[in-house]
Formats: C-alpha cells, structure tokens, sequence
C-alpha cells in the first residue's frame, strides 16, 4: 500500500526555471549566462549591422546606376526598431528620401543647340530627351525642357522645368525595375553576410573564447 502523500510531507523543492531556480540553483550561471551573453552579442551585431547599412545601400545603388556617391550624401539613413509585443523582433530599417534626383546627376550631356537633345544615362542605357538641353537657372544647372502650352505643343518661350530622374527610394525599394530589385537583393545579401559575421565574432567574444 502506497504511502499517502500530502503536501505538508515535501521536503524541499528544486526550481527548473524563474527567479527562484536563478537563486537557489545557479541557474544564471549556467542557461542565464549564455542567454546574456547571446543577448549582448546580438545587440553589439546590431550595432555594427546599422553603421554598415548606409554605406552598403549607397555602393549598391551606385553599382546599378550611374550616380555619384556625392550625388546620394544625407540620402539614406538606418535606424533600428522593435515589432510586435512578446517574442517581439528587432530590425534595422533603411529610410530614404523621396525627392527625385536631377536627371543632370545621371551622366548628363549635351552637344549644343545643333543636338537632338540632352542625354542621360539612368541604369545603363543612354537616352536622348528631345527637344531637352542643360541649362544654368538661378544658379542652378540642371537638364530642362520648354513647358507645353494648353493645346499640347512645346512652348517656345516662357517657364522651363527641371528634368528629375528616380529618387534614392526608388533607387533601393525594390519596385518593378530591375536595377532597383538588384541593389536591393544586392544590399540585402552584404548585410546577411555582415550580421551572421559579426553576430558569431560578438558571440565567441561574449564568451572570452
């Protein structure tokens, strides 16, 4: 016949898991202590993976289209957020600006009154804009075209318009453009390569390995 078991009749318990078992069993010092020393690797990785991110977007983007890196300074920046409640992920999002570059910025030319008009070269093939020409307007000196008068013709005089060519967010989106989708997958592929890096030299370095 079995004995009969009561609570009363508990000797000592032995915590797996909460405050108790960090106190009583050493628990910090054996799961608690991996898991900080994860947590600061993973955040000092971040750390590293948001500086690298802005130079990463620029050279993508400059490897795709032809602009100078002057061209995209103060363009794009990183900062890092949190989703969701428990279980929450962190992440480190690229903001970019939305103002439309100066087509002039993409290898702009032209050959003077005589041409067809100015050229440019966005992602690796010329195109001529008819009737376009490069102009300097208030100091500013841009590629621009005659505004078009209300019955659709090109005005021959009056307002001219500054001709713009994909701005740093369409640059980097990802849109339905195929220099755009390969800086992305571009920029994408270093940063997965940067952070499991880091995050594996942050860990051996937690740990005084």
């Amino acid at each position: 016949m079995s004995a009969r078991v009561s609570r009363r009749n508990s000797a000592f318990k032995y915590y797996v898991n909460g405050k108790a078992a960090k106190d009583l069993h050493g628990l910090t010092g054996i799961a608690g202590d991996v898991l900080s020393s994860f947590d600061t690797a993973v955040a000092r990785a971040a750390v590293g993976l948001k500086r690298r991110t802005v130079p990463a977007v620029s050279r993508a983007v400059r490897e795709n289209y032809n602009i100078k890196a002057g061209s995209l300074r103060d363009k794009y920046r990183a900062e890092t957020g949190r989703r969701g409640g428990s279980g929450s992920s962190e992440f480190v999002s690229i903001y970019a600006s939305t103002r439309q570059v100066p087509l002039l910025e993409f290898r702009g030319r032209w050959s003077g009154r005589k041409s067809k008009g100015a050229t440019a070269n966005i992602s690796g093939t010329p195109k001529t804009y008819e009737s376009a020409f490069i102009a300097t307007v208030q100091g500013r000196r841009a590629i621009r075209a005659r505004s078009f008068e209300s019955t659709g013709r090109r005005a021959g005089r009056g307002p001219l318009r500054m001709l713009y060519g994909p701005s740093p967010f369409e640059m980097v989106a990802g849109f339905n453009n195929k220099a755009s989708l390969s800086a992305k997958q571009e920029v994408l592929s270093q940063l997965r390569i940067f952070y499991t890096t880091e995050l594996r030299r942050q860990w051996r370095l937690s740990r005084g390995d």
